[in-house]
């Protein structure tokens, strides 16, 4: 009768010890999240929060890494305020996939009438005065001089999709001032491994812009709207996004 008992309440104390470990488990839990969140909340204007560090850790390659410590390097290299202001030109339109537009016109697809309207100006632009540029950015330059106009809403933008920016055929267009060296338009695309081309993501990203040089600083590329018609690059976006 008495090992029945002591089986009893062995068995009691073996259950209050398992709810305890539950029990300890479940506030370690619970601080942890609160935590998280507490932290998340604090630096919720700031470009990197905890839980996006963890993303980071648990998904980047070596090469989103090399990429991401690229955006961070270019960042830091340039103040806040550039200086350089942009001349304000009547903006043109940009680049249209007609292709595209023209089997959705095959299928009887709903396309709106602004659209058709500007299908219609695209096709009656004159391209032949165009002059290929000789000179204009490399891929890592087109990149650095768009990251270092948009700072952190490109660079967190690229950072999140793992992408990294590649420009296509670029175009000689007229300088805006005497202090430009070299201005050329280009269409751009980000690209990552999984995906492929994904356009420009989402605003602030666009798919074309001017790349200028300035005499002050021949070496380095900056980037500003786009001042002329180009055509649409098909080699660039060769995958639709």
């Amino acid at each position: 009768m008495k090992s029945l008992l002591q089986n009893a309440e062995k068995t009691t104390r073996k259950k209050t010890s398992v709810r305890k470990i539950f029990k300890v488990i479940g506030i370690l839990f619970l601080i942890l999240i609160l935590g998280l969140g507490i932290a998340q909340y604090i630096y919720r204007n700031e470009k990197e929060t905890p839980l996006y560090k963890i993303q980071q850790y648990l998904t980047y390659s070596k090469e989103d890494w090399e990429n991401y410590e690229n955006n961070k390097r270019i960042l830091a290299s340039f103040p806040a305020e550039s200086g350089i202001i942009d001349v304000a030109n009547p903006a043109p339109e940009s680049p249209i996939d007609t292709l595209m537009w023209e089997n959705a016109i095959k299928n009887k697809d709903y396309i709106p009438d602004e659209v058709l309207a500007e299908i219609k100006r695209y096709k009656a632009r004159d391209f032949s005065k165009l002059i290929l540029a000789e000179n204009q950015p490399s891929n890592e330059e087109a990149q650095n001089a768009i990251v270092s106009h948009y700072k952190n809403e490109v660079s967190k933008l690229l950072d999140e999709y793992k992408a990294h920016i590649q420009i296509g055929t670029a175009y000689n267009a007229p300088l805006q001032s005497r202090d430009e060296l070299v201005r050329v338009t280009a269409m751009v695309s980000a690209f990552n491994k999984e995906r492929g081309n994904l356009g420009n993501i989402q605003m602030p990203l666009n798919v074309i812009y001017d790349f200028v040089q300035y005499k002050s600083e021949p070496d380095v590329w900056y980037v500003s709207d786009f001042s002329q018609n180009i055509p649409y690059d098909y080699k660039l976006n060769k995958d639709p996004w």
